[in-house]
């Protein structure tokens, strides 16, 4: 893989990945109907420069790991699967009971 074909699939997905909602809709729809439509605009300004920073390093840094260390993505895709396995296993076993123990 070159590193102009890992840079454009790794943009793209985080490109995807920015589109999609989540914390920071609710953020901007928050901000904008309770101070306006300025105050929503300047926070999606915000979220938008904080993706680019974040999109530009993490392409630059998968990128390298990609071009230079099999074994170290290897690592690396390994661990995010045990994360997101965690994340999964702590979602499935959260507490969902009321204050008084018994199911709403």
């Amino acid at each position: 893989m070159t590193f102009w074909h890992g840079f454009w699939i790794i943009t793209g997905v985080h490109f995807l990945a920015c589109m999609s909602p989540g914390p920071d809709f609710v953020l901007v729809s928050q901000q904008a109907l309770s101070r306006g439509r300025a105050a929503g605009m300047l926070t999606a300004l915000g979220i938008a420069l904080g993706f680019g920073i974040h999109i530009i390093y993490s392409v630059l840094g998968l990128v390298t790991l990609v071009a230079q260390s099999a074994p170290l993505l290897t690592a690396v895709k390994i661990g995010g699967g045990l994360y997101l396995l965690y994340i999964g296993y702590k979602g499935l076993h959260s507490e969902s009971c009321g204050r008084d123990g018994r199911n709403p």
